[in-house]
């Protein structure tokens, strides 16, 4: 059963039920009314949902039965196929639809399959053919008997349904302030109006002592004359009682010497019959509140070991997952954290063998540079002493020698120069590769040293989401163990209760038992001993009673009538007399009674109740204004112009 909440109804602001009503009354009772139909087709709806549930669980088994019979039926047909002969194709044909069809082929081919199977079967059939008669036979009764008991069993389930559907309407208008407040209950009015004339005299004078500062002067007076009037009749009433009681006193004096002997077992014959009578209802309601309290008591031990058995599955369960996901958790951490650190000591080497290697680079480029150098001036070193040898045969030799010789000079010192510089270069090369080499390594540590800061922090922020809603499921696991908990607690306490009133039955109903049969025993005693000696004299003593009381009664009544009688036309003269001098109670009772009218009857031919809601804005109507609207096509609410249909109707019991 959704099992959803109970809506909570709102408090309901009506006026003072000594003021005539008002339209917040009228609003007020209507949408109640609405609420106990809501509230009906509420209850209709979850016993249709429950209906609905036990519907999906027998279409489940009748699945599964009808795929086990299906898997029976192919292996028969399969047999059958080898049991045919080759020629027989029709009867291969039969059992390959049988085995491969669908269940429509299955069902449109079953005939066939029986007549063939019983073909193959009749051997065997025909020497069971008494016993398998006789057991259909029993089937076919038995099918009989639980058909009538199914369908008697669903008219006590729709009888019970209806009665308790009229019982909760019935609360659910008992319940009603709206109800109580528009149809003043007058039953109880007039109950109180007939017990008064049977209270004492003295009461019915307080009471209205009590009430003289809340009515008016005229009901004052009336009320004063009607319990004189009924004074009069309890005092004529006493007078009657008396002369009935000497009566009675005189005959039973006289009784009492004739019949001592028979009254004593005639009084004891009355109060058995009366105590077995009592001790039976007892007894019998005593054993049927022990069997419901038994059932209640095996419900509740079933659905406690089932809330257990359930908790523990749960727990182990959520216990299981969470271990496994923390443990897939850690070992995925770990491999990346290896991963990762391989990554970075390859990614340091690559980046130092690639400085390195660029170093290495420059230095080799700036000494073919050099070597490049020193050629050319060999080249036209060369090529002067060549010049010079060409020209001995002139006359300055002698100055281009000197020349020569101040050219070498100079060519040496720029070549020990450069030498000595090209050594500063290189060194200072050296150094700055070494350094840069540093640097690299130096930032790749610290990128290093920030992606792992980026990587912690990361992993932190993962782990610490993991811890929260670790914390979450677990603050979550502790209200639902708390939860089972009081549920336990309550049906622990339930359970022993029941145990308990269990043990006070069993123990008041073997008292019981005893007292019944004790009680049996001394009536078998008396009914023997009482009853000859009683048919003659209850049958006279009775028909004599019986007489006068019907004259004492007869002649009690008269009297109270007359007196009622003179009573009634005095209060009708003084209200005639009040109604004509006093207008404004006139005016009250009329507006009073409008307003009734504007509550109960239909606001459209105000002839008919109301008794049909539109369910889309909610105003109540006749039926009959209803249906001729739509008759007519006006399909709008005359109140408030919202349209509606016939399936918008809804029938309300005011």
């Amino acid at each position: 059963m959704s099992s959803e909440p109970p809506v909570k109804k709102q408090k309901l602001e009506l006026s003072d039920p000594t003021e005539p009503l008002t339209q917040r009354d009228v609003i007020a009772f209507q949408k109640e009314a609405l609420f106990r139909c809501i509230n009906t087709h509420r209850s209709k709806e979850e016993s249709l949902s429950r209906q609905y549930e036990v519907c999906q669980s027998q279409s489940a088994l009748l699945r599964e039965n009808c795929a086990k019979l299906r898997a029976i039926v192919v292996t028969l047909a399969k047999t059958l196929s080898e049991l045919c002969s080759d020629d027989d194709t029709e009867a291969k044909e039969l059992c390959a639809t049988i085995i491969n069809g669908d269940e429509n082929q299955v069902a449109a081919s079953a005939n066939d399959f029986c007549t063939l199977l019983g073909k193959h079967l009749s051997t065997a059939v025909n020497e069971q053919d008494s016993g398998i008669l006789g057991q259909l036979h029993k089937l076919d009764a038995l099918k009989i008997e639980l058909a009538s008991h199914n369908e008697q069993l669903r008219k006590e389930v729709g009888a019970i349904k209806s009665y308790y559907q009229d019982v909760i309407r019935k609360y659910d208008r008992e319940d009603s302030a709206t109800v109580k407040r528009v149809f003043k209950d007058s039953d109880k009015a007039e109950e109180e109006n007939q017990d008064l004339p049977n209270t004492e005299p003295e009461q019915a004078k307080v009471k209205v002592e009590e009430e003289e500062d809340t009515v008016s002067k005229l009901e004052h007076e009336i009320e004063l004359q009607k319990l004189n009037s009924e004074i009069e009749v309890l005092r004529s009433n006493l007078k009657d009682l008396e002369t009935w009681k000497t009566k009675n006193e005189q005959e039973l004096i006289k009784l009492r010497t004739e019949l001592a002997t028979l009254s004593s077992s005639k009084d004891n014959n009355l109060e058995n019959n009366a105590d077995r009578e009592a001790l039976y209802q007892k007894v019998k309601h005593l054993t049927d509140e022990n069997n419901e309290l038994a059932h209640a008591n095996d419900a509740y031990l079933t659905k406690f070991q089932s809330l257990v058995q359930e908790r523990e599955i749960f727990s182990n369960k959520l216990s299981t997952e969470f271990q496994t996901a923390q443990d897939a958790l850690k070992k995925h951490n770990a491999t990346l954290e290896k991963d990762l650190v391989r990554i970075r000591a390859t990614r340091d080497e690559l980046l130092s063998k690639v400085a390195v290697l660029e170093s290495q680079k420059s230095k080799s480029e700036i000494l073919n540079d050099v070597n490049h150098v020193l050629d050319l001036q060999k080249e036209q070193v060369q090529k002067m002493e060549l010049r010079m040898d060409s020209k001995s045969h002139e006359g300055s030799q002698d100055a281009l020698m000197k020349e020569l010789q101040d050219l070498e000079k100079a060519f040496k010192e720029v070549s020990q120069l450069s030498l000595k510089k090209y050594s500063d270069y290189v060194n200072h090369e050296s150094i700055i590769s070494k350094l840069t080499v540093e640097k690299t390594k130096a930032d790749q540590k610290y990128y290093a040293a920030m992606r792992s800061k980026d990587s912690i922090l990361i992993e932190n922020k993962n782990l610490s989401k993991n811890l929260h809603k670790s914390n979450e499921l677990i603050s979550q696991l502790k209200d639902l163990e708390r939860n089972l908990q009081l549920k336990i607690e309550n049906l622990n306490k339930q359970m022993q209760l029941s145990q308990n009133n269990e043990k006070r039955l069993i123990d008041s109903n073997k008292s019981t038992s005893l007292k019944i049969m004790d009680l049996t025993s001394q009536l078998s005693k008396t009914k023997k001993a009482a009853e000859s000696s009683l048919q003659d004299k209850s049958k006279l003593v009775g028909e004599n009673t019986r007489l006068e009381s019907q004259v004492h009664t007869l002649e009690t009544e008269n009297n109270t009538l007359k007196l009622k009688l003179s009573h009634a036309d005095n209060k009708a003269k003084k209200l005639h007399e009040s109604l004509l001098s006093n207008g404004g109670d006139n005016a009250i009772i009329a507006e009073e009674l409008e307003n009734f009218r504007t509550v109960v009857y239909c606001s459209l031919c105000s002839k008919n109740w109301k008794d049909t809601a539109i369910k889309t804005c909610g105003h109540v109507f006749c039926a009959d204004c209803c249906k001729e609207r739509l008759a007519s096509r006006m399909r709008k609410c005359p109140t408030c112009n919202k349209g509606f249909s016939g399936n918008d109707l809804l029938v309300v019991h005011l």
